[in-house]
């Protein structure tokens, strides 16, 4: 088993008196794991444990990565060099939930592309920002050198109009909010924050610099054009939904997998149409049952075995949603609807 290092505070940057447990710039660096074990680190816990990607290394250039990283209630600041590599957000990695929005500057040119056919083609020392609530996958050139901000979308949310709709967005060079945003961002990097209040307070600035370029960006007027394809997405969430309602198991991690988004960027989808995605399913499920205890065809069945097969796991749970829908037990419904024959009603 390759010898993975324990990630430690960057003890370049001076600890002031009395910060023990103060948010602190971390480094990573491949040249603190043996020649042999690089690779195994970088698949098994760089990638996907530290910064929730798949990365792919290209064999033709000598793997190697040295990052510095500042976690910030709400935002993450990087920067470091990289061999050529791909990385890939998997269907896999989305169950993490993550949907924030990644705002890189590289020294070199780089390419993001999603599986449905959209693309970043971002030029030395230019600006794209993504979602980490989609597949995508970065390509890297050899020896870049890059600098990313990852700030949640609930920092933005109150200052950028329609913040979930972006997908890819390109900010020409010279953007002075965005050149301010980086700045502010080395800055921080160098320094260990006092308290979780200062770590707030900071990503707060960083949220406020990054929502003025994002709402100034030309690029941003196409992402938001994309309504169109939250709604594609809504309707195809929909569908996987109905063919799925059966299955205890389902949920928006289920659909946001098969659909290739993330959980809460599927949730964001009913609940911007004024739905929750469980009370969805829940009503769709207390709709079907109450055709089948309306249908004379099935008035030979349990209810319980109507309830286990809408997808319920227990019947306390049914029992109880039943009666919050409808007013009134499954039995009575029952009665009501199909009085023409003795029913079985447990």
């Amino acid at each position: 088993m390759p010898q993975v290092p324990t990630p430690t505070a960057d003890t370049s940057v001076p600890q002031a008196a009395g910060l023990a447990g103060a948010l602190a710039p971390v480094r990573f660096s491949t040249s603190d794991v043996p020649e042999a074990d690089r690779m195994a680190f970088a698949l098994e816990f760089y990638g996907p444990v530290l910064v929730g990607l798949e990365l792919a290394p290209d064999p033709d250039d000598p793997f190697s990565i040295s990052a510095c990283f500042l976690q910030l209630p709400g935002a993450m600041v990087a920067q470091g060099h990289a061999s050529a590599l791909v990385s890939t957000r998997t269907t896999a990695l989305l169950a993490d939930g993550v949907d924030d929005l990644i705002i890189c500057r590289p020294a070199r040119a780089y390419r993001v592309t999603t599986p449905e056919g959209h693309s970043l083609e971002i030029g030395a020392g230019q600006t794209g920002v993504w979602s980490l609530g989609q597949r995508s996958s970065a390509l890297l050139q050899p020896d870049t050198a890059f600098r990313s901000v990852q700030i949640s979308r609930s920092l933005l949310r109150a200052m950028v109009p329609n913040v979930d709709d972006i997908d890819m967005v390109h900010i020409a060079p010279g953007d002075p909010m965005l050149d301010l945003m980086f700045a502010y961002a080395d800055l921080v990097a160098e320094h260990p924050i006092g308290s979780e209040e200062g770590g707030r307070i900071v990503a707060a600035h960083i949220a406020d610099l990054a929502a003025l370029a994002l709402k100034g960006a030309a690029g941003l007027r196409e992402g938001l054009g994309r309504s169109s394809v939250r709604a594609a997405r809504l309707v195809a969430a929909k569908t996987a939904i109905q063919a799925a309602l059966h299955r205890p198991e389902l949920s928006a991690a289920t659909i946001g997998a098969q659909l290739g988004i993330s959980a809460r960027y599927v949730q964001l989808l009913f609940e911007e149409n004024g739905e929750t995605f469980s009370a969805y399913v829940t009503r769709l499920r207390m709709e079907w049952l109450r055709r089948m205890l309306g249908d004379p065809r099935q008035t030979h069945r349990r209810i319980s075995d109507l309830a286990f097969e809408a997808g319920f796991r227990d019947l306390s749970t049914f029992n109880r949603q039943f009666r919050r829908h409808f007013g009134e037990a499954p039995s009575a419904t029952r009665r009501q609807r199909a009085p023409w024959s003795a029913i079985r009603a447990e």
